[in-house]
Protein backbone atom coordinates (compact mmCIF):
# COMPACT_ATOMS: atom_id res chain seq x y z
CA UNK A 1 0.00 0.00 0.00
CA UNK A 2 2.33 2.44 -1.58
CA UNK A 3 2.04 5.98 -1.57
CA UNK A 4 0.46 6.88 -4.86
CA UNK A 5 1.03 10.24 -7.12
CA UNK A 6 -1.79 9.31 -9.30
CA UNK A 7 -4.52 8.38 -7.04
CA UNK A 8 -3.66 12.00 -4.91
CA UNK A 9 -3.55 13.71 -8.03
CA UNK A 10 -7.67 11.84 -8.68
CA UNK A 11 -8.68 13.04 -5.19
CA UNK A 12 -7.45 16.35 -6.06
CA UNK A 13 -9.65 17.33 -9.03
CA UNK A 14 -12.98 17.52 -7.00
CA UNK A 15 -11.85 19.68 -4.69
CA UNK A 16 -10.18 22.11 -7.27
CA UNK A 17 -13.63 22.18 -9.24
CA UNK A 18 -15.34 23.55 -5.95
CA UNK A 19 -12.51 26.06 -5.13
CA UNK A 20 -13.19 27.07 -9.07
CA UNK A 21 -16.55 27.47 -8.46
CA UNK A 22 -16.46 29.05 -5.39
CA UNK A 23 -13.87 31.90 -5.99
CA UNK A 24 -15.65 32.23 -9.61
CA UNK A 25 -18.95 33.48 -8.27
CA UNK A 26 -18.31 34.49 -4.92
CA UNK A 27 -19.02 38.40 -5.75
CA UNK A 28 -21.58 37.26 -8.52
CA UNK A 29 -24.74 39.39 -8.91
CA UNK A 30 -27.08 36.32 -8.79
CA UNK A 31 -28.07 35.63 -5.59
CA UNK A 32 -28.71 31.84 -6.71
CA UNK A 33 -24.85 31.66 -8.14
CA UNK A 34 -23.93 33.36 -4.92
CA UNK A 35 -25.60 30.73 -2.53
CA UNK A 36 -24.56 27.70 -4.73
CA UNK A 37 -21.19 29.43 -4.44
CA UNK A 38 -21.06 28.88 -0.67
CA UNK A 39 -21.82 25.68 -0.71
CA UNK A 40 -19.43 24.93 -3.18
CA UNK A 41 -17.03 26.90 -0.86
CA UNK A 42 -18.07 25.06 2.43
CA UNK A 43 -17.31 22.08 1.02
CA UNK A 44 -13.93 23.11 -0.46
CA UNK A 45 -12.95 24.55 2.87
CA UNK A 46 -13.86 21.40 5.04
CA UNK A 47 -11.85 19.12 2.28
CA UNK A 48 -9.23 21.81 2.70
CA UNK A 49 -9.41 20.46 6.80
CA UNK A 50 -9.52 16.65 5.59
CA UNK A 51 -6.55 16.79 3.18
CA UNK A 52 -4.53 18.95 5.90
CA UNK A 53 -4.83 16.06 7.74
CA UNK A 54 -3.31 13.82 4.92
CA UNK A 55 -0.45 16.07 3.79
CA UNK A 56 0.24 16.26 7.45
CA UNK A 57 0.89 12.39 7.63
CA UNK A 58 2.71 12.79 4.46
CA UNK A 59 1.25 9.60 3.17
CA UNK A 60 -0.84 11.31 0.24
CA UNK A 61 1.86 11.80 -2.36
CA UNK A 62 4.97 10.14 -3.04
CA UNK A 63 7.01 13.15 -2.20
CA UNK A 64 7.20 14.47 1.47
CA UNK A 65 8.14 18.47 -0.66
CA UNK A 66 5.17 17.35 -2.20
CA UNK A 67 2.81 16.74 1.13
CA UNK A 68 4.34 20.04 2.68
CA UNK A 69 3.97 22.25 0.09
CA UNK A 70 0.16 21.47 -0.11
CA UNK A 71 -0.23 20.86 3.49
CA UNK A 72 1.17 24.26 3.53
CA UNK A 73 -1.23 25.71 1.01
CA UNK A 74 -4.77 24.32 2.78
CA UNK A 75 -3.86 25.35 5.98
CA UNK A 76 -4.38 28.89 5.53
CA UNK A 77 -7.88 28.17 4.28
CA UNK A 78 -8.72 26.14 7.45
CA UNK A 79 -6.51 28.74 10.05
CA UNK A 80 -3.91 26.21 11.12
CA UNK A 81 -0.17 26.85 10.70
CA UNK A 82 0.81 23.28 9.12
CA UNK A 83 4.02 22.99 11.52
CA UNK A 84 1.29 23.65 14.50
CA UNK A 85 -0.69 20.79 12.89
CA UNK A 86 1.87 18.76 12.44
CA UNK A 87 3.62 18.88 15.76
CA UNK A 88 0.28 18.51 17.85
CA UNK A 89 -0.82 15.75 15.35
CA UNK A 90 1.73 13.60 15.71
CA UNK A 91 1.69 14.09 19.29
CA UNK A 92 -2.12 12.93 19.05
CA UNK A 93 -1.25 9.86 17.47
CA UNK A 94 1.10 8.93 20.51
CA UNK A 95 -0.98 9.64 23.14
CA UNK A 96 -4.31 8.62 21.76
CA UNK A 97 -6.77 6.68 24.01
CA UNK A 98 -5.14 8.98 27.14
CA UNK A 99 -7.45 11.08 27.89
CA UNK A 100 -5.20 13.65 29.79
CA UNK A 101 -2.27 12.90 27.83
CA UNK A 102 -3.61 13.80 24.39
CA UNK A 103 -2.90 17.51 23.77
CA UNK A 104 -6.58 16.82 21.95
CA UNK A 105 -8.39 15.68 24.41
CA UNK A 106 -6.50 17.14 27.88
CA UNK A 107 -9.19 19.62 28.02
CA UNK A 108 -12.12 18.16 27.51
CA UNK A 109 -13.57 16.79 31.05
CA UNK A 110 -17.37 18.06 31.91
CA UNK A 111 -15.89 19.10 35.31
CA UNK A 112 -13.68 21.92 34.21
CA UNK A 113 -16.79 24.06 32.66
CA UNK A 114 -19.02 25.75 34.99
CA UNK A 115 -23.08 25.10 34.88
CA UNK A 116 -23.71 28.17 32.80
CA UNK A 117 -20.90 27.31 30.27
CA UNK A 118 -22.07 23.78 30.07
CA UNK A 119 -25.57 25.78 29.48
CA UNK A 120 -23.64 27.56 26.24
CA UNK A 121 -22.47 24.27 25.18
CA UNK A 122 -25.45 22.40 25.23
CA UNK A 123 -27.14 25.39 22.82
CA UNK A 124 -24.59 25.33 20.31
CA UNK A 125 -24.00 21.82 20.13
CA UNK A 126 -28.49 21.71 19.38
CA UNK A 127 -28.15 24.26 17.37
CA UNK A 128 -24.77 23.24 14.90
CA UNK A 129 -23.01 26.43 16.60
CA UNK A 130 -19.66 25.08 15.49
CA UNK A 131 -17.79 26.68 18.89
CA UNK A 132 -15.94 23.04 19.34
CA UNK A 133 -14.50 24.04 16.09
CA UNK A 134 -13.07 26.86 16.88
CA UNK A 135 -11.58 26.42 20.12
CA UNK A 136 -10.31 23.09 18.84
CA UNK A 137 -8.50 24.87 15.57
CA UNK A 138 -7.02 27.67 17.78
CA UNK A 139 -6.85 26.83 21.33
CA UNK A 140 -5.33 23.72 20.22
CA UNK A 141 -2.52 24.97 17.24
CA UNK A 142 -2.43 28.92 18.39
CA UNK A 143 -2.16 28.78 21.63
CA UNK A 144 0.97 29.53 23.26
CA UNK A 145 0.45 27.61 26.54
CA UNK A 146 -0.54 24.49 25.19
CA UNK A 147 1.98 24.45 22.02
CA UNK A 148 4.84 25.47 25.53
CA UNK A 149 3.51 22.71 27.42
CA UNK A 150 3.74 20.21 25.10
CA UNK A 151 6.54 20.79 22.57
CA UNK A 152 10.32 21.05 22.92
CA UNK A 153 12.01 24.33 23.23
CA UNK A 154 12.61 24.18 19.44
CA UNK A 155 9.41 23.43 17.96
CA UNK A 156 7.89 25.67 20.18
CA UNK A 157 9.63 28.64 18.67
CA UNK A 158 8.90 27.72 15.21
CA UNK A 159 5.51 27.10 15.93
CA UNK A 160 5.27 30.57 17.46
CA UNK A 161 6.82 32.16 14.30
CA UNK A 162 4.42 30.38 11.68
CA UNK A 163 1.89 31.96 14.19
CA UNK A 164 3.27 35.27 13.34
CA UNK A 165 3.80 34.93 9.53
CA UNK A 166 0.21 33.53 9.41
CA UNK A 167 -1.32 36.26 11.45
CA UNK A 168 1.03 38.93 8.74
CA UNK A 169 -0.68 37.02 6.11
CA UNK A 170 -4.34 37.07 7.00
CA UNK A 171 -3.94 40.89 8.05
CA UNK A 172 -3.03 42.32 4.45
CA UNK A 173 -5.89 39.51 3.04
CA UNK A 174 -8.57 41.51 5.49
CA UNK A 175 -6.51 45.07 4.33
CA UNK A 176 -6.58 43.82 0.77
CA UNK A 177 -9.73 42.32 -0.24
CA UNK A 178 -11.98 43.04 3.27
CA UNK A 179 -14.97 42.54 0.75
CA UNK A 180 -14.21 39.22 -0.74
CA UNK A 181 -13.36 37.72 3.00
CA UNK A 182 -16.87 38.89 3.89
CA UNK A 183 -18.58 37.64 0.88
CA UNK A 184 -16.74 33.96 2.20
CA UNK A 185 -18.26 34.40 5.75
CA UNK A 186 -21.14 32.24 5.13
CA UNK A 187 -18.57 29.23 3.44
CA UNK A 188 -16.77 29.65 6.22
CA UNK A 189 -19.21 28.72 8.67
CA UNK A 190 -20.92 25.84 7.20
CA UNK A 191 -17.45 24.56 6.93
CA UNK A 192 -17.20 24.76 10.62
CA UNK A 193 -19.89 23.23 11.12
CA UNK A 194 -19.50 20.07 8.85
CA UNK A 195 -15.69 19.79 10.43
CA UNK A 196 -17.34 20.12 13.95
CA UNK A 197 -19.18 16.87 13.19
CA UNK A 198 -16.41 15.03 11.63
CA UNK A 199 -13.93 15.86 14.21
CA UNK A 200 -16.34 15.57 17.30
CA UNK A 201 -17.02 11.58 15.47
CA UNK A 202 -13.71 10.56 16.08
CA UNK A 203 -12.93 10.26 19.74
CA UNK A 204 -15.93 11.59 21.25
CA UNK A 205 -18.15 10.22 24.37
CA UNK A 206 -15.69 7.40 24.34
CA UNK A 207 -14.55 6.05 27.15
CA UNK A 208 -10.53 6.32 27.10
CA UNK A 209 -8.17 5.65 30.01
CA UNK A 210 -6.51 8.67 32.16
CA UNK A 211 -3.23 8.42 33.59
CA UNK A 212 -3.96 10.43 36.76
CA UNK A 213 -1.20 12.49 36.87
CA UNK A 214 1.39 8.65 36.67
CA UNK A 215 3.74 8.17 34.41
CA UNK A 216 2.59 6.24 31.44
CA UNK A 217 3.22 4.88 28.20
CA UNK A 218 1.69 5.33 24.97
CA UNK A 219 -0.45 2.80 23.36
CA UNK A 220 0.62 1.07 20.46
CA UNK A 221 -1.02 1.83 17.00
CA UNK A 222 -2.97 -1.57 16.74
CA UNK A 223 -5.13 -0.61 20.79
CA UNK A 224 -5.62 2.46 19.58
CA UNK A 225 -8.68 1.80 17.43
CA UNK A 226 -10.94 0.68 20.41
CA UNK A 227 -10.49 4.39 21.26
CA UNK A 228 -11.88 5.55 18.09
CA UNK A 229 -14.81 5.80 16.15
CA UNK A 230 -15.84 5.12 12.06
CA UNK A 231 -18.53 6.42 10.45
CA UNK A 232 -20.33 4.92 7.12
CA UNK A 233 -20.81 6.59 4.38
CA UNK A 234 -21.61 5.94 0.46
CA UNK A 235 -18.46 4.49 -1.31
CA UNK A 236 -17.89 7.37 -3.55
CA UNK A 237 -19.09 10.27 -0.89
CA UNK A 238 -16.61 8.68 1.49
CA UNK A 239 -13.62 8.44 -1.35
CA UNK A 240 -13.81 11.17 -3.05
CA UNK A 241 -15.21 14.03 -0.88
CA UNK A 242 -13.99 12.93 2.79
CA UNK A 243 -10.71 11.21 1.48
CA UNK A 244 -11.75 8.50 3.89
CA UNK A 245 -11.22 10.13 6.98
CA UNK A 246 -14.27 8.31 8.25
CA UNK A 247 -12.28 5.28 8.84
CA UNK A 248 -10.58 6.43 11.85
CA UNK A 249 -10.50 2.98 13.32
CA UNK A 250 -7.83 2.00 10.33
CA UNK A 251 -6.26 5.10 10.68
CA UNK A 252 -5.20 5.07 14.11
CA UNK A 253 -4.06 1.09 13.46
CA UNK A 254 -2.21 1.81 10.60
CA UNK A 255 -1.33 5.64 10.27
CA UNK A 256 1.00 5.80 7.62
CA UNK A 257 -1.63 3.87 5.00
CA UNK A 258 -2.56 6.30 2.43
CA UNK A 259 -6.44 7.43 2.71
CA UNK A 260 -6.83 6.16 -0.53
CA UNK A 261 -5.86 2.66 1.03
CA UNK A 262 -7.70 2.86 4.06
CA UNK A 263 -11.09 0.84 2.39
CA UNK A 264 -9.20 -2.04 2.24
CA UNK A 265 -7.30 -2.42 5.39
CA UNK A 266 -8.97 -5.48 7.21
CA UNK A 267 -9.38 -4.53 11.10
CA UNK A 268 -11.89 -6.02 13.28
CA UNK A 269 -14.09 -2.74 13.65
CA UNK A 270 -15.84 -2.46 16.75
CA UNK A 271 -16.92 1.22 17.08
CA UNK A 272 -18.78 1.38 12.97
CA UNK A 273 -22.14 3.45 12.71
CA UNK A 274 -23.94 4.77 9.89
CA UNK A 275 -23.69 8.40 9.29
CA UNK A 276 -27.57 9.66 9.75
CA UNK A 277 -29.03 7.67 12.75
CA UNK A 278 -25.69 8.55 14.29
CA UNK A 279 -26.30 11.73 14.05
CA UNK A 280 -29.57 11.79 14.80
CA UNK A 281 -28.47 10.00 18.29
CA UNK A 282 -25.60 12.24 18.78
CA UNK A 283 -27.54 15.37 18.42
CA UNK A 284 -30.57 14.50 20.79
CA UNK A 285 -27.85 14.38 23.57
CA UNK A 286 -27.09 17.40 25.44
CA UNK A 287 -23.53 18.41 23.91
CA UNK A 288 -21.25 18.70 27.14
CA UNK A 289 -22.31 14.93 27.96
CA UNK A 290 -21.63 14.06 24.51
CA UNK A 291 -18.30 15.82 24.26
CA UNK A 292 -16.94 15.98 27.61
CA UNK A 293 -18.32 12.89 29.16
CA UNK A 294 -16.80 8.87 28.08
CA UNK A 295 -19.70 6.39 27.34
CA UNK A 296 -18.99 3.07 29.12
CA UNK A 297 -20.48 1.35 26.24
CA UNK A 298 -19.08 0.87 23.36
CA UNK A 299 -22.08 0.40 21.42
CA UNK A 300 -24.56 2.66 22.87
CA UNK A 301 -25.45 4.54 19.32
Amino acid sequence: MKKNNLSAILRLIIPCLLAVFFFTFLSSQSIYFYIASQIMGAIFLAQCFILLHEFGHNSFFNSNILNSIFGYFVSFFVFIPFKNWREIHSLHHSWAGWRDKDPTTENTMAEQYSPKLQKIINFCWKYYIPVFTLGYRFGTYWGSAKLQKHLDKKSYSLCQWQKYIYSLIYLVLIILYPKDLLLSLPAILISFMITDIITLSQHAHIKMKTSKGETVKPLKPSLQAHYSRSLIFPKFFSEYFLFNINYHEAHHQYPGIPCYFLPTVKIQSTNSYLFFPWLKKVKSMPGIDFIFNSSKVRDNF
